[in-house]
């Protein structure tokens, strides 16, 4: 596991919006900046997401997050234009982390290739892709995670 180089944590406005924003940057390059909507995680991603050291930040990230009941994520990829199939690894054990747990991990900001990547891995059916940010927090209330699916 890479160390952790810098995090930020601060609080967004006031109490009652419960809205946390976090930053934490890897040796790898790798880039996750948290914000807590809703008792939803947002991890918007970039970076270099290639290989094994490179993106196994992404599920201990996932694994903290569960550690402190949060168990509901959304995982934004607008700033990342390809990932390798360690990434595609990482994102299948952390969504099999969160849905022990309850929980599910939605996808968004998806580009055409990373979209082809899980076509042609089959994937596209496990993860659940939602066209923003906003609506992907908002699936939470409307399609809650079944704790029963299968992984």
């Amino acid at each position: 596991m890479h160390n952790i180089l810098q995090t930020v944590s601060s609080w967004i406005g006031d109490s009652e919006e419960k809205r946390w924003r976090m930053t934490v940057h890897t040796e790898a390059g790798l880039k996750i900046d948290e914000e807590i909507r809703e008792n939803v995680a947002v991890l918007s991603v970039s970076g270099a997401l290639m290989s094994g050291p490179e993106v196994s930040e992404f599920h201990e990230h996932i694994k903290r997050l569960v550690k402190d009941g949060i168990v509901n994520v959304v995982a934004d990829f607008k700033k990342v234009k390809w990932f390798g199939s360690s990434m595609l690894g990482v994102m299948t054990a952390s969504l099999t982390t969160l849905r022990n747990e309850g929980g599910d991990l939605r996808l968004t900001g998806i580009t055409k290739k990373i979209e082809s990547i899980l076509m042609v891995t089959q994937l596209a059916s496990i993860f659940r892709t939602i066209d923003s940010v906003d609506r992907a927090v908002a699936s939470f209330k409307t399609q809650p995670p079944d704790p029963k699916q299968p992984e």
